[in-house]
């Protein structure tokens, strides 16, 4: 709050006492003009006032003796303006559209004279009252944030826990640059030192005043929820522009914001596990068609469109916390505007994500996957996000399946330690090893294959000797290169290879055998590691 000393202003006097805008005619918007009383007639009138005047009351001889009786300035008040010709003068000069007595405007300007913390309490509460009013209505965060602005006069911006924009409403000043601004302050380094503490923050109801860039300034307030910084208010204007109606304004605003942040948080919730009931009731078959197609629908998805199944997983041995995931998920779905269902199941996070039925490939959920996988390293550099990616599935019948399938990707993706989501199809015959690998043949095809390299003394560097030498196509040439190695020492490799196993690699069965051998491999010995 602005110290009792910086009053009376007559710029902070006009702003706390009335709601309306003000209309500078003459005089300039200094802001330095100090008020000493308010009156209502030339005759009562003394050095330093601001004198009232009805709109039909102001001519040239009134201004004219207001000037010579010392007034401080002139606030005309009524449903209209004066004409426009009002002569040249110092004097400054303000109107105030409203239909307010002069009595009245006395009143209220001089309750903020006399007696300024009670006439900020109760500003305060009107401006509370205005905005849950507006909150109840469920007007939502984006008509808080243009209420706000209104009664400041100065650029809202509200933000989640990680500076990702809700809403916002620019000042008319701040109309040009804002879209700069936004970009500035959703920087994390834009976030003052004091507040990234979330949790003391948010205990300790923190309002910092922080100088930008481009001589401007704001005020930074957290919205708590809980006791933690669940997002952030800022009121954006010139610098040395904010005063105590702003302090108002992001007090009262951040503590609606809570609300409305803490009820939208409960809906989501509550949609989501709704979601989760779904896709749970889905996947276990436990609703008729009928029932099962509207419930898709109320959910939001169009059966007309494909739908692929993902599944996300921490891997690690002390991972964060499965919520943490669904977070992650529910805040990149959010982002890209995607229509799917989340629900956790046991160590995982599952979706079902609706796509496009004009492509086999659903770029968009594997670019979302990818998204998500890389804001998890950002967070967690050394604990990775494995996934699986199914099939789309055209019918809500086929859910099932590609649910199944991205579990078996994923599972590919934990045992390959893949970075990147893994599509079910691009598994190549991965896909078939998975649904025979329990059978002890697959152990004993590798051992009759690979058994004498891999318990050969250089077993490692055979072994990637030949995955190099397929994976160029047998080119000797671009195998040494890609292994670092003289092609002379290349030859001599692939000569033990052929002594140790007995194989020879020009025999296009030999080469079908080592390379199932090699994938037997590289699948349970993943695995087993």
């Amino acid at each position: 709050m602005l110290a009792p000393s910086a009053f009376p202003n007559l710029q902070q006097l006009l702003r706390l006492s009335f709601s309306e805008p003000v209309l500078w005619l003459a005089g300039g918007t200094q802001d330095n003009i100090q008020i000493a009383w308010v009156s209502v007639t030339l005759k009562d009138m003394r050095p330093g006032d601001l004198l009232l005047l009805a709109a039909g009351q102001v001519t040239s001889d009134a201004l004219s003796a207001a000037r010579g009786g010392g007034a401080a300035a002139v606030l005309i008040i009524g449903p209209e303006a004066p004409p426009p010709d009002l002569p040249p003068d110092p004097l400054p000069v303000v109107f105030l559209k409203s239909l307010y007595e002069l009595r009245d405007a006395q009143q209220a300007l001089l309750t903020i004279l006399v007696n300024q913390r009670a006439a900020l309490m109760e500003r305060g509460v009107r401006v509370h009252t205005q905005l849950s009013q507006l909150a109840a209505q469920g007007e939502g965060l984006e008509s808080l944030a243009a209420a706000m602005s209104d009664l400041s006069s100065r650029g809202i911006l509200v933000q989640d826990k990680r500076l990702v924009v809700l809403a916002h409403q620019p000042s008319p000043t701040l109309a040009g640059i804002w879209d700069d601004i936004l970009v500035q302050l959703c920087e994390p380094d834009s976030l003052p030192e004091v507040l990234r503490d979330r949790k003391a923050a948010g205990r300790q109801a923190v309002i910092v005043t922080q100088t930008l860039p481009g001589g401007l300034a704001r005020q930074i307030a957290t919205i708590s929820v809980g006791e933690v910084a669940r997002g952030y208010l800022s009121q954006v204007g010139m610098e040395g522009e904010l005063d105590a109606l702003d302090q108002l304004v992001i007090e009262q605003g951040a503590m609606v914001c809570a609300v409305e942040m803490a009820r939208a948080k409960a809906v989501r919730e509550a949609e989501k596990r709704l979601k989760g009931d779904l896709l749970t009731a889905l996947l276990q078959d436990d609703l008729s068609p009928r029932d099962a197609g509207l419930w898709v629908l109320a959910m939001g998805l169009d059966l007309e469109h494909a739908h692929v199944a993902l599944r996300f997983a921490w891997d690690a041995a002390a991972p964060p916390s499965r919520r943490r995931l669904e977070t992650l998920v529910n805040g990149e779905a959010t982002r890209r505007g995607l229509k799917m269902i989340v629900n956790s199941m046991g160590s995982e996070v599952a979706c079902i994500c609706e796509v496009s039925t004009a492509n086999n490939r659903p770029n968009t959920a594997i670019e979302f996957a990818e998204a998500v996988s890389s804001q998890g390293v950002q967070e967690n550099q050394h604990i990775p996000i494995r996934c699986g990616i199914g099939r789309p599935a055209l019918e809500l019948s086929d859910w099932r399946q590609s649910f199944r399938q991205a579990g078996q990707a994923l599972e590919l993706a934990r045992r390959f330690g893949e970075m990147k989501p893994l599509f079910y199809p691009d598994l190549s015959v991965y896909r078939l090893l998975l649904q025979i690998e329990p059978s002890p043949e697959l152990s004993a095809f590798q051992e009759e294959i690979l058994g004498g390299l891999l318990a050969h003394d250089n077993a490692e560097d055979l072994i990637r000797t030949l995955e190099a030498y397929f994976e160029h196509n047998g080119n000797l040439s671009q195998t040494a290169q890609a292994l670092y190695i003289h092609r002379n020492t290349l030859m001599y490799r692939m000569s033990r290879i052929g002594s140790i196993t007995g194989l020879n690699l020009e025999d296009p069965r030999a080469r079908l055998a080592v390379q199932l051998a090699l994938n037997i491999y590289r699948m349970m010995g993943s695995k087993r590691a």
